[in-house]
């Protein structure tokens, strides 16, 4: 069903703390200022979407079978692994954002919410549609509810949060990417596992697994601003990368615009929420990223990207210098 939240009081627990990088030209007196063009976030929990990557999660993770099939009848548990050896053949192998076939299924499965439980004539592929009702009545007794609430908690307590800290947080990443949020409402939704090793995916909207360990808290403010900027905000600075490293003859198919992506919107909110005296770590260094498979553009990061945060360096100059650190192109 379609999540309507209601915000409570704060209790928020710090993590360890991180030093605040200064954005700047945004003085603190502007700071509670209203954005113009506030990012609205419009939450759903649809029991179809929610199905449809329950299975492929489960069919990804087979281990986890025996575990999420305890409390169903053994007739509906035939129904399940029915459905999961159609999914292991047909998606398990299929990325949920760069396949064209899961995208589409993902676009028809996001409608009626809770109140649209039959995937017929939705145009779903051959066979989808029988396999996602065949398994609807066991994903309903063992998993609905207890999924459906985890995404309504999560929905809640990111609203919470968004409500208090993020005006401030919207205008320092659109400060430092030179591009704003949708003015549409970001559709935002809900399901308790992607079965996606990164968790969380955006195209046009965004897909948030609330029943991910690393996605509470705090980090779900940080991660709702993060996928977001995937929509439109961070295409500047894709674009301008790619650019550049096409003229230099350097990697145009670099992460750098993701690590990027990430540091801005991770010191954004570190930024803010140091201002309140509540510390924080950003999500990608709590999860090592930094220190592991982005660590060779860490230079970039404290070289450029830091500096030109902070008011020290012109963007052309930043993304030049960043670019040229990058490997030559195969």
């Amino acid at each position: 069903m379609r999540i309507h939240v209601v915000v409570l009081g704060l209790s928020l627990l710090a993590a360890c703390a991180t030093p605040a990088l200064a954005f700047a030209d945004v003085a603190s007196t502007s700071l509670q200022a209203d954005v113009p063009a506030r990012v609205r976030f419009d939450y759903h929990s649809g029991f179809l979407l929610n199905l449809h990557h329950w299975l492929v999660n489960l069919a990804v993770h087979p281990k986890q079978e025996a575990v999420a099939l305890q409390d169903a009848t053994d007739a509906k548990a035939a129904d399940v692994r029915a459905a999961l050896a159609f999914y292991r053949a047909h998606y398990a192998a299929s990325d949920l954002l760069f396949d064209r076939d899961m995208a589409a299924i993902k676009r028809a499965l996001s409608v009626g919410d809770d109140a649209r439980r039959d995937p017929r004539g939705l145009g779903l592929p051959p066979g989808l549609a029988d396999v996602l009702a065949r398994a609807s009545p066991a994903y309903a007794r063992v998993a609905w509810a207890h999924d459906d609430a985890a995404n309504r908690a999560w929905s809640a307590r990111a609203s919470e949060l968004d409500a208090r800290y993020g005006a401030q947080v919207q205008a320092r990443i659109e400060q430092a990417l030179g591009a704003g949020f949708p003015a549409r409402p970001a559709r935002v939704d809900l399901v308790f596992e992607t079965g996606k090793r990164q968790g969380a995916y955006t195209d046009n909207q965004v897909v948030m697994p609330s029943g991910r360990p690393d996605y509470q808290g705090l980090a779900s403010l940080e991660m709702l601003y993060h996928e977001t900027t995937h929509v439109q905000t961070a295409d500047r600075l894709e674009a301008a990368i790619a650019a550049r490293a096409r003229a230099r003859g350097r990697d145009a198919d670099s992460e750098l615009w993701h690590v990027l992506q990430f540091y801005t919107v991770g010191a954004a909110v570190t930024e803010v929420l140091v201002r309140d005296h509540v510390a924080y770590v950003q999500y990608a260094e709590q999860r090592g990223l930094y220190a592991g498979p982005w660590a060779s553009y860490m230079a970039s990061v404290e070289g450029d990207w830091k500096p030109y945060l902070a008011g020290r360096e012109a963007w052309e100059a930043a993304i030049d210098h960043m670019v040229d650190r990058l490997p030559a192109a195969q």
